[in-house]
């Protein structure tokens, strides 16, 4: 069989497409935002907290850990910057769908705090009932006084990183306080709380057995939650385990075998469980679990971003505010406006890419909305891309649908790369640059860097 072959597993794909350059043009920016949206005017909103209780050695978000008055602060600018995305007739014209409060970890701000950043959404965006308001965070800190607040301002989903249930290397490893009892009383509190929650998982940490593994993802399975996501360990600059693996030697590069033998082994327990519908490369859910913020960003629709060192998609262009905290502060309380910090106007090309890119976190793409909004067929656009990723095995068409081969699954992450049309230096995380040679995968030579930055994730 001829057509592409991938050499080295990427960990994650893109989820800002197309990247935002270094320069901000506000005429481009403001003319564009002074009129509504076309018919196509769908959209999610991200809000990012960047604030933790403490740093985890894997983390490469836009995140810090700070003082009370600090959160206080950032929370009235971003109120306020709220208020100056409600103002534009762009903004005003779309439909919002999805809501996600990301970060960082949005539950380190007190009940209060998120009850005014909730009650600001709702005044300026007016989201539906209906809408899906999702809020990340530790179990920990999903204390009552958090939960009553949530599901009072019409949060009705959260998500909760795990990693892992073991202690030893929660502690030793992930900068993590509190193990498996700990964890599973505080998942416990969100089953009797939320009807829909969502648990993340990593595989491939140091010291993680096969044995660990397979019993974090019994855990998981069985722990009540009705989504799901695994992602296989990213090493990234910047971060504490760059410092361990990279500077100080202190754990064996990540071996490629280990990390697929490790998905593979996690499909396997999927496989028999509940949790059949994986609906996205690494995201399974219950039966009408789908996270609706998630599948949204996949169709390529409008993302309004909010916060520091947020990425965002509104009206043909990408942008990412400023990723410093307190330049945020300082220009939304000094200016008045919104700290753009750099954009990108998507050439036709570019979006037409988008929809591929953002669309194969899916591992069922339908190709048929493709033509009506780009008035051209996917398949004449992109001939030379299936029949590549085709001859190589990890596609297959259905009709007006792209779907994933099995081998397809394991490489996912390389296919959507492949649809980016030039080599691309981030994994994923927006502007987060992982260690390999080719800044996308952690495989080739681990010392050699590329320059990068704190990011948010779009999830």
């Amino acid at each position: 069989m001829s057509g592409i072959s991938f050499k080295h597993r990427e960990p994650i794909g893109s989820s800002t497409f197309p990247m935002p350059g270094d320069a901000v043009d506000l005429q481009v920016i403001e003319s564009r935002l002074a009129r509504p949206a076309d018919r196509f005017n769908g959209a999610t909103i991200y809000l990012h907290i960047p604030f933790c209780d403490q740093i985890c050695s894997f983390c490469g978000f836009n995140k810090a850990v700070s003082t009370e008055a600090t959160k206080d602060r950032y929370v009235n600018a971003l109120i306020r910057e709220i208020t100056l995305q409600a103002q534009s007739p762009y903004v005003q014209s779309l439909s919002f769908g999805a809501v996600y409060l990301g970060g960082g970890t949005p539950n380190a701000l007190s009940a209060e705090q998120l009850g005014r950043i909730l009650e600001a959404l709702h005044t300026h965006f007016r989201p539906a009932g209906s809408t899906e308001i999702t809020c990340e965070g530790i179990v920990q800190n999903f204390t009552r006084e958090r939960i009553d607040v949530l599901k009072a301002h019409g949060v009705n989903r959260v998500s909760a990183g795990i990693q892992t249930f073991d202690r030893e290397i929660r502690a030793a490893h992930l900068h993590m306080r509190d193990g498996r009892e700990e964890l599973l009383e505080g998942i416990a509190k969100l089953r009797n709380n939320f009807s829909n929650f969502n648990l993340d998982f990593i595989y491939n940490l140091p010291n993680q057995t096969d044995a660990i593994w397979e019993d974090d993802v019994h855990m998981a399975l069985t722990s009540g939650a009705t989504h799901l996501t695994l992602y296989p360990l990213v090493l990234l600059e910047n971060t504490i385990f760059y410092a361990d693996y990279v500077k100080n030697g202190k754990y064996a590069s990540p071996e490629e075998d280990r990390e697929i033998a490790m998905y593979r082994a996690a499909m396997r327990q999927v496989a028999d469980s509940p949790f059949r519908n994986r609906y996205s490369v690494r995201d399974f859910a219950l039966p009408g679990r789908d996270c609706r913020y998630i599948r949204m960003n996949a169709e390529s629709n409008h993302i309004l971003a909010l916060g520091a060192g947020a990425h965002g998609y509104l009206a043909g262009f990408t942008y990412r505010t400023t990723r410093s905290t307190q330049h945020y502060m300082n220009h939304v309380e000094q200016h008045g406006t919104i700290p753009f910090d750099a954009m990108r106007l998507a050439t036709a090309d570019e979006q037409m890419r988008r929809y591929a890119v953002m669309g194969l976190r899916m591992r069922d793409l339908d190709l048929a909305p493709f033509e009506e909004r780009f008035g051209r067929s996917f398949f004449d656009v992109f001939a030379r891309e299936i029949e590549d990723l085709s001859e190589g095995g990890y596609l297959v068409v259905n009709g007006d649908r792209l779907n994933f081969t099995e081998k397809g699954d394991v490489w996912a992450n390389n296919v959507r790369t492949f649809f980016e049309g030039k080599a691309a230096t981030n994994v994923g995380y927006t502007d987060t640059v992982s260690i390999g040679q080719d800044g996308k995968t952690h495989y080739s030579t681990i010392s050699r860097l590329k320059a990068s930055g704190d990011v948010e994730a779009n999830v």
